[in-house]
C-alpha cells in the first residue's frame, strides 16, 4: 500500500463500479447515487486522467471489460453483488435498531456517505489509513455530509479499532454497533485477523459483516480462474492476500474470540439473490470470496 494514495484495490473497485454503471447489462446492479462521489474521490486521489478518457468512449469501456474477462472473469460483477448484499444486510440492521455503523478500511466506498442522511440518529464511522481518507475528505467537503458521518484515521497494521474509536467521545461502546470489514481481512496475517476480530467482539452488542477468502487447491488465498498475473500485480502494489480459511472452519475459528457465525454466503447465494432477479442468471461471477455475518457471544 502506498502512503500517499488510497489502495490500488480501492481505486480498482471504484473504477469498476463506474464502468459497470455505463454498461447496459450491469447498470441494474449499480446504486443510482454513486457516480458523483466516486468521480470526486478518484479525481482527488490523482492519476485518473486515463480512466476519465476511457469512461467517455464506448470502445475503451468495451476494451476494459474484455480485459476483465481475460484476467479474472466476473470480478466486476462480484464487486457489485458483494456491495449489494452488504448494503441489504446493513439497512436491515439499521432498521432493527443499530445505533452505530463502523466501516473499517472504507477506501473509496460510498455506503456510509449514501446512508447517513436517511438515518440521522445513527452515528456512521469510517476507519482507514490517512492516505485513503484524503480523497474521501474532498468528496465530503463537496457533498456536505451531515454531522453523523465521521472519519477516523486507522492503520490496522499498528492499531486496533477500539483504540482508534476510544479517542472520540461521541463513540459509545455500549450502543448496538455494526462493523463492516469488506475486502479487508484477506490482507492481514492470521494473527492480526484474530486480534482485530477479538477487538471488535468486546462490544457486547456488536455484529460484524465481513468477507473472507477461501483457499484454492494449493492452499493460497485467490479468486478461482484468475490469471497468475493477479498475484504478481498485488505483490507489486504491496497488497498481497495473506489469509484464507475454509467456510467450514470459520465457526471454530471465531468461537474462541467471542463470536459466532450467523450466516455465510458465496457465489451461489449471491447469484440467486441478485443476478437471477435482474435477468443475469448466466452472467459470469468470480468465486473464491465469501461474505458472512458474525455476532458477539459475550
Amino acid at each position: 500500500m502506498h502512503n500517499h494514495r488510497s489502495s490500488s484495490t480501492a481505486r480498482l473497485i471504484a473504477r469498476s463500479t463506474l464502468l459497470a454503471g455505463r454498461d447496459p447489462s450491469l447498470q441494474a446492479l449499480v446504486p443510482v447515487d454513486v457516480e458523483e462521489a466516486l468521480v470526486t474521490m478518484l479525481e482527488a486521489d490523482g492519476g485518473n486522467a486515463w480512466f476519465r478518457f476511457a469512461l467517455r468512449h464506448a470502445w475503451t469501456r468495451a476494451s476494459l471489460l474484455i480485459l476483465e474477462r481475460t484476467i479474472l472473469p466476473g470480478i466486476i460483477v462480484h464487486y457489485l453483488v458483494r456491495k449489494r448484499w452488504i448494503e441489504r444486510v446493513v439497512t436491515d440492521t439499521l432498521a432493527n435498531g443499530c445505533d452505530q455503523l463502523v466501516v473499517m478500511g472504507a477506501g473509496l466506498d460510498t455506503l456510509a456517505l449514501r446512508l447517513h442522511r436517511a438515518w440521522p440518529n445513527v452515528l456512521f464511522w469510517e476507519l482507514d489509513q490517512p492516505a485513503s481518507q484524503q480523497p474521501k475528505s474532498v468528496a465530503f467537503n463537496k457533498l456536505a455530509p451531515a454531522g453523523n458521518l465521521l472519519l477516523v484515521p486507522l492503520d490496522l497494521r499498528s492499531e486496533l479499532p477500539f483504540d482508534a474509536l476510544a479517542r472520540h467521545p461521541q463513540f459509545n461502546r455500549h450502543r448496538r454497533t455494526c462493523f463492516i470489514a469488506e475486502g479487508l481481512l484477506m490482507y492481514l496475517t492470521e494473527n492480526r485477523v484474530i486480534q482485530v476480530l477479538r477487538n471488535m467482539a468486546q462490544y457486547q452488542t456488536s455484529e460484524i459483516v465481513c468477507t473472507f477468502m477461501e483457499p484454492n487447491s494449493d492452499g493460497h488465498a485467490a479468486f478461482r480462474g484468475g490469471s497468475p498475473a493477479i498475484d504478481k500485480w498485488l505483490r507489486w502494489r504491496r497488497e498481497p492476500f495473506a489469509w484464507a480459511i475454509q467456510r467450514e472452519r470459520l465457526a471454530d475459528f471465531v468461537a474462541p474470540l467471542g463470536l459466532q457465525v450467523r450466516t455465510i454466503v458465496g457465489a451461489d447465494e449471491l447469484r440467486a439473490e441478485f443476478l437471477v432477479p435482474a435477468g443475469l442468471a448466466s452472467t459470469t461471477l468470480a468465486e473464491g470470496e465469501c461474505l458472512c455475518i458474525l455476532s458477539s457471544t459475550t
